[in-house]
Formats: structure tokens, sequence, C-alpha cells
């Protein structure tokens, strides 16, 4: 058992310098969640995440949980380069 702190920090440690710990408001409740973006070599991102099982709104979450990892993938459509269709 662990939580989202301990997961994100655990994973982010190893990463590269391009990688980015993120801290959102939890759906859980009033209080932080963390996750880890990594940018791949093709711009695309991968999200990583430790959730709970069997989520339920808590007004104290409880410090470690059962969970599992989830992995979000973000595929790179098409770079636009704003300073070339800037128009003055």
């Amino acid at each position: 058992m662990e939580n989202c702190l301990t997961y994100a920090l655990r994973m982010w440690r190893f990463g590269r310098p391009s990688d980015h710990l993120v801290i959102r408001r939890s759906h859980w409740g009033a209080f932080p969640h963390f996750a880890v973006i990594f940018e791949m070599q093709n711009g695309d991102l991968e999200k990583r995440e430790y959730v709970p099982l069997k989520p339920r709104r808590r007004f104290i979450p409880p410090l470690f949980f059962k969970g599992v990892e989830k992995i979000t993938y973000y595929r790179l459509q098409e770079m636009q380069d704003a300073r070339q269709n800037h128009q003055s």
C-alpha cells in the first residue's frame, strides 16, 4: 500500500529533466493529487499516477490505500510554430 505522493516521487526521481511532477486538486476531496508526466522522444506524453481501487469522498483521506497504477498516453498530432503563422 502506498499513496499518490510516494508513487509520484518514486517515479519522478528516476526520470529525465524534461519530466514533470503534476499537482492538482483530487477528485476525492479538497486535497492534492500527484502524478508524473514523461515526455517521450517523439513528443508524446505519458502520465502515470496511483489511484485508489474503490474511491469515495472523505473529509480526511486515508494516508495509504490500495490502488493501481494508471497510465494515460497523449499523442502529439501536429505541432505548429506560432512564430511562423503570426500576422502583424
